[in-house]
This record gives C-alpha cells, structure tokens and sequence, in this order.
C-alpha cells in the first residue's frame, strides 16, 4: 500500500475515534422514569419517617450504587437529630442512626462501599468524626478530638478506601483541608500561611475525589482579609507519587477579575464539583452579570449553561454537582421563574423536574409546591455517575393542601 493511502487511512480512523470520542463525551442527556418518593416529614402522618417528624433543607446523598442517605434534623416530636438511609436494594429506608442528646449532626457524605461519615457536635463542643456502616449498621468513632487543635469538624467527605477529607477550624479560627487515613491525620493547606504556592485569608467548602484530587474556591490574601474586593480563585491540587498527602501539584483552574483584570469572571460561587476523572464545575458570574455555570476538563474551561439562554432565567447560588460522564446538575429558575432542576453536557440543556409539576406522593398524584413567597425546594441536590438524582422539597396534593417535605430520587430510563 501507498505511504500516501496508508496517511489516508490514518487520518480517517483519527477522525472516527475523535468523533467517537464526541458522541460518548457529549451523548444526549438521558430521559427519566417519574420521581420516587423515597421519604415524606410531615407534623399529622409521615412516609417512611415518623409523624412529628421534620425536614429542613436537607441535602441528600447518593453513591454509585444507589444508596441514600440524608439527615433529619428532628424525629418524633423529639429533638433528636438522626442518619435515614435506603439501600439501593431495599424496598425502603430506616432511621440508621440517632445522635447522643445534646448533639447535632453534619450533613452527611456516603462512599461508594457504604461507608457514611459526620461529625457530632453542639455549641462549642465537637465529638471528632464518626463513620456509619450501612451494612452492619455500627457507627464507629474514627477520629477522637483529644489533643487536636480542631474546633470544629465541618464538610467530611469518605471514599470507597474509608480516608476522610474534612475541613477543621483551630483555636484561632483559621481553617484548613484535612486527610485522616485512619492512622494518621495530614493538613493539607492552611489559611494566613503561605501553603503550596497559595497564601489564602479564606478556603471555601472543599470536593475531593477518589484518587484524592480536591477542589475549592480560596479567597487570597493576608489573614482576616476577608473582603469581597479580595482575589478569588478556582484552585484544584492533585497527589504526587509520595504517600505524603501535602506532595501536591497545584491547579489554578479560574481567577476573577481582583486576582485578573482579563478574566471573564467578576465572582464565583462559594462551592465546586469534581468527578473522579479530574473534571471542575463551578458556578461563575461574567462581566455583563450573568451568571454561568462552567466546567473545566484538563484546564479547559467550557460554558455548559448561561442565564437567559436554554429556557434559564436565573442560576441560583448553590453548588452545581458533576458527574464522571460530564454531566451537570444545577439549580436554577425557569422563563416561568420556576425554581427547577436543570442537566448540562457542554452541548444541551434540559429541565428535569421543577416547582407546580406534578409528582407522585405516598398518598397519591401531588405538586411541587409553586409560591412565590416559599421556595418549592431546598438544600443541594446529589447525582451520581449513573445519572441517578436525589433532591429534597415540598410537596402539596393536587388541591393544594400542605403534604410536608419529602426527599425524591429519579432514575435515568436506560438504568
């Protein structure tokens, strides 16, 4: 065969792979199956949580095998706090877990082998940090605050390997990105200290992965330099080859416009995503105001949604969640001004589910409730990289009489 046939060839194969490529990094957004009622909090009756029972802008978690897990912030008309979880094969969820009185739980994070990790704390006093088996059901206290300089536990985050990634505050009130790896506690980056090239007078709620990369919004500057004129930037770090977890290579994913005149975004919002192939997504505000939501794939960063495009009225300030397939969830108002849930590929845009659509209820066809006066959802929302979605909201009956809050998940119709 010709040299020049042999080019040919290579060529056109090199452009059905990248195409290839195309196609799998940008399919179609998944249509969905109707939203399942996992738990409804009601004060008269309840679905799978005791009337007298309460809700409040929980944030429900998911791993990659369909387990949910969310806190509930009273129980029974006792002020207990308590871990609800629901295996992915049971036909229903369970209390897991009841904090010790006096004590209030942290928002919870799973891992993909079951493990659930929080802190227990109360004013002035932290318990450490706990991990909640959902199969054997113990909870076990992994990190006792004994003569650690740690105030306050907040944002633990557990991978399938049981490491823990929080961030602790001191007795002076600095904080700083912590590993636990169960034997030996590492410190990341601090605030007011110069730390792997990055001197930050603020580190922001902080997203790791499970190879370790974490994610996070730094306000630069000197310590207590808090002000919003301060630069912010978009930082990702990823473990070196050392075991030692501080060996880190740092990223600057996006700065604004106080840490770079040139760049495209005036302000960030507070909290990022990371999926476990490296990939950012953060919401941005752009110079005419307009607020966007980004991602960055090998430090390059794409639009994926913009306000008064792709029937968005206006993205609302609350984490956007990332998946390993490049899809992005996000909360946002609809043309209507509809608080809503919206999925992103880098291509298409598409309204899930939002405020006055019809959902079905333990207790038969309902509504998201749609006032103008009192949002319809509350919370984060959690994808997982099957497409799977929990969100939490409030739901009234078709004549709209009040139903409670209730935490629904809806599944892709190809899983």
């Amino acid at each position: 065969m010709k040299i020049s046939h042999l080019v040919n060839l290579f060529l056109s194969l090199s452009i059905l792979g990248i195409l290839s490529f195309n196609q799998t990094a940008f399919a179609t957004i998944s249509h969905y199956n109707p939203p399942e009622i996992l738990a409804r909090a009601n004060i008269t009756d309840g679905f799978n949580i005791p009337p007298m029972s309460f809700l409040n802008n929980t944030s429900p978690v998911i791993n990659n095998n369909g387990d949910v897990a969310f806190k509930i912030v009273s129980v029974g008309g006792v002020n207990t706090q308590v871990i609800w979880v629901k295996k992915h094969e049971e036909a229903s969820g369970t209390i897991l877990y009841e904090a010790p009185d006096e004590r209030f739980i942290t928002e919870p994070s799973i891992s993909n082998n079951g493990k659930i990790a929080f802190n227990l704390y109360d004013e002035g006093v932290t318990d450490g940090l706990f991990l909640l088996d959902i199969e054997t059901k113990d909870a076990e206290q992994v990190l006792d605050p004994d003569n650690r300089p740690i105030q306050f536990y907040t944002y633990p985050q557990v991978l399938s390997n049981n490491s823990i990634y929080f961030r602790g505050t001191d007795d002076f009130n600095d904080r700083s990105y912590f590993e636990y790896n169960g034997v030996k506690l590492n410190k990341i980056i601090s605030e007011g200290v110069e730390s792997l090239g990055i001197k930050s007078s603020y580190l922001f709620r902080p997203t790791v992965n499970e190879v370790g990369q974490i994610a996070f919004k730094a306000r630069l500057g000197d310590k207590g330099q808090w002000d919003e004129s301060n630069p912010d930037s978009i930082i990702l770090l990823t473990p070196g080859t050392s075991p030692v977890q501080t060996n880190m290579t740092k990223t600057i994913i996006a700065k604004d416009t106080d840490g770079d005149p040139h760049s495209v975004y005036t302000k960030f919002g507070n909290s990022v995503s990371l999926s476990n192939h490296g990939l950012v997504a953060f919401m941005g505000v752009i110079s005419d105001s307009k607020k966007v939501i980004v991602v960055s794939k090998d430090n390059i960063l794409t639009t994926y949604a913009k306000e008064g495009e792709s029937g968005i009225s206006e993205i609302e300030m609350f984490a956007p969640k990332i998946n390993d397939q490049g899809t992005v969830l996000f909360r946002a108002r609809d043309i209507e001004g509809k608080r809503s849930l919206f999925l992103a590929d880098g291509v298409n845009v598409k309204r899930v589910i939002g405020e006055g659509d019809e959902i079905q209820t333990d207790l038969g066809t309902g509504k998201i409730l749609s006032n103008p006066n009192f949002p319809g959802f509350g919370g984060e929302i959690d994808m997982n990289d099957q497409g799977e979605i929990v969100f939490y909201c409030f739901i009234v009956s078709s004549d709209n009489k009040e139903l409670g809050s209730a935490v629904y998940k809806i599944t892709p119709k190809n899983n």
